[in-house]
């Protein structure tokens, strides 16, 4: 069981390396990611461009050293894990930060790196890590039945799928904003009604007065 489950994680990291560094090839998104992030550091005559070659082909060298067999599994996650927990770092500091940094972290930038991204990375740290710990235990061993090197494999691309879709996923599931105004503590403030606020709707006259209940007996 232990070795089928470190194949899965060395599969599940190989193929988010994979699909994140073959995206970066295809755009110049991640070479605008890093021009910004050197202007924030004040890093003059950065090389941007050759940066973001650098990083492309890392995560593609990683994510084929993860494939290319067991030997090479505990230097590969190693790298990985790494890698991440920098990554997961940088998404840190993009949420903090009052102008956060676009993500291209699959080639594009049409969001900014927040804190959906630092707990995406995060898991994925945790994930390599683990990975890591299973390698060291099970050694070069590999899975023995078929049927066990299919779950992992399987379970590693619902991974891949999961993490490259990861922003339309959190632009479905994240609530609408109605643009109400919102009382202290962030918490949206009900409406009030006509009568607590003394106007009326357009075209519906004058508020009309209440009319007094006849209280009968002797007066205070």
């Amino acid at each position: 069981m232990l070795t089928i489950t470190t194949f899965f994680l060395q599969a599940a990291v190989a193929g988010v390396f994979l699909s994140s560094g073959l995206s970066k090839v295809r755009g110049e998104d991640h070479q605008e990611t890093w021009t910004i992030l050197a202007a924030r550091l004040r890093l003059r005559r950065f090389p941007a461009r050759a940066a973001s070659l650098a990083h492309t082909a890392v995560e593609i060298a990683v994510g084929a050293a993860l494939l290319a067999g067991a030997w090479a599994r505990i230097p590969a996650l190693t790298a990985a894990t790494l890698l991440l927990a920098a990554f997961t770092l940088l998404a840190l500091y993009s949420a903090r930060a009052d102008n956060a940094v676009p993500c291209s972290c699959f080639g594009t930038s049409r969001a900014s790196l927040g804190w959906p991204h630092v707990w995406r990375n995060l898991a994925l740290t945790c994930l390599s890590g683990a990975g890591l710990v299973c390698a060291v235990m099970v050694g070069a061993q590999l899975p023995a039945s078929l049927a066990g090197a299919a779950l992992a494999v399987a379970g590693a691309l619902t991974v891949t799928a999961v993490t490259y879709f990861f922003e339309d996923l959190v632009d479905l599931f994240s609530p609408i904003t109605a643009g109400a105004p919102r009382a202290p503590g962030g918490r949206p403030s009900r409406p009030q009604s006509p009568a607590h606020t003394g106007h009326t709707s357009p075209g519906a006259g004058p508020p009309r007065s209440t009319p007094r209940s006849t209280v009968t007996g002797n007066l205070p």
